[in-house]
């Protein structure tokens, strides 16, 4: 009975000694493989992750490709793409002062009334263009009637002296009448005709005539264009009321002050630029006067131009701003006008390279730009350049369009 419990017991042991193996080879086969496909996985990503790499660094290159600017020296003759070089000369140091454009008082008119009076009828509007001599406006004057009847009543002594002086005179040529008779005839058609010819010339200074019936017309005095009016119709106008302001302006006035300590030589009779704010085209003018004196607080000259422009963007009270060469000059790097382009806001110059298929490479370099020289013709450069590279003077504008051209394609 023993032995027979004995070998029970072992056959125990060994079951459970085969289900543990089993139980511990099934995890190493689980590690395994687990571990094997996570090795397959983390390769691929390796694979994905240098094939994306190898991509973006082939469109890095086509972007390159794209953004690269050259011509062959065949290209730039067609397209007239001419080369210098960055150099150093003189620019004229400039100054910007703010000015304003205001109407030429020795071409303007004032219209007032030379009579007291009630308005009847205007015949112009604001800013209309009148011819000298048009009617403007016709007043009811109460004084002028006056004048016309005392012209009347004159005109009617001046006939009855005129009567009695020829029967006078005919009777005293038959020896009929005295002479002293003829005598006071003769000075009553003298005084007779003075009275008539003064009453006339009150209503000649009036500018009024004799059969207005008491009206009196306003006439524009020049050509020109109605800048102020201030008259309407029932209302009672008095002597020397400024009704009508007129215009002539086909020659402003530039007006601006010039600090005493500028280092800017300004002379009567000399030629000034000037550039308008809104349009931003330039203007010529010629310098009249100066004040022989600077302002005691502000220390300022006044200065006014004649504008030798009449277009039509010109008007008084227009704000514009004056361009004056200072009387020094400075040696800097310059480059042609033409040659300063504008690419995303900033001011570039296109910079030219010999590659070694012996054409040329251009480079946008933005710089920052100085003075002008009066003539325009040339630009400082205050960085970005030196003396000595080649850049392009003509033809940039081409090269701008390039460039846009390829970035927008590479953003599609």
């Amino acid at each position: 009975m023993s032995i027979r419990l004995k070998k029970r017991s072992q056959w125990v042991w060994v079951a459970m000694i085969v289900v543990v193996t089993g139980v511990l080879a099934s995890l190493l086969l689980w590690n395994n493989k687990a571990k094997t496909t996570g090795d397959a996985e983390q390769g691929e990503q390796a694979h994905a992750h240098q094939e994306n790499e190898k991509v973006g660094a082939e469109e890095g290159d086509d972007h390159a490709e794209e953004e690269k600017l050259a011509l062959t020296s065949e290209q730039m003759q067609q397209q007239n793409v001419k080369l210098a070089k960055v150099s150093v000369g003189e620019v004229n140091e400039s100054q910007t002062f703010p000015a304003k454009l205001v109407v030429n008082t020795d071409r303007q008119a004032h219209v007032s009334p030379s009579l007291a009076g009630r308005v009847e009828s205007v015949y112009v509007e604001l800013g209309q263009q009148v011819k000298r001599g048009q009617a403007l406006a016709n007043l009811l004057v109460p004084d002028l009637v006056d004048q016309q009847a005392n012209l009347q009543i004159a005109q009617t002594n001046l006939e009855l002296a005129k009567q009695d002086y020829d029967r006078e005179r005919s009777l005293w040529s038959q020896g009929i009448s005295a002479k002293q008779d003829y005598q006071r005839a003769y000075n009553a058609y003298r005084q007779a005709q003075i009275q008539v010819q003064a009453a006339r010339s009150r209503l000649s200074a009036f500018g009024a005539g004799s059969g207005s019936s008491g009206r009196y017309t306003l006439t524009a005095p020049i050509n020109g264009v109605i800048s102020n009016k201030d008259i309407v119709i029932g209302e009672n106008v008095q002597l020397a009321d400024q009704l009508f302001t007129i215009d002539q302006l086909d020659q402003l006035w530039l007006e601006f002050v010039l600090p005493t300590m500028a280092n800017i030589g300004v002379q009567p009779n000399q030629q000034i630029r000037f550039k308008s704010l809104q349009t931003g085209n330039t203007f010529n003018a010629q310098v009249q006067s100066l004040t022989t004196e600077a302002d005691a607080q502000t220390g300022r000259l006044q200065v006014r131009a004649k504008v030798l422009s009449n277009a039509a963007e010109l008007r008084p009270n227009l704000m514009v701003n004056v361009e004056l060469q200072a009387t020094s000059k400075q040696s800097v790097i310059r480059v042609s006008a033409t040659a300063i382009q504008q690419v995303e806001g900033k001011d570039v110059v296109f910079v030219a390279k010999a590659n070694q298929q012996k054409d040329f490479d251009f480079e946008a370099v933005p710089v920052q730009i100085g003075q002008r020289t009066q003539d325009a013709q040339w630009v400082e450069i205050k960085q970005g350049l030196t003396s000595g590279q080649s850049y392009v003077a003509e033809g940039s504008f081409l090269l701008k369009s390039e460039l846009e051209k390829g970035e927008a394609e590479h953003g599609h």
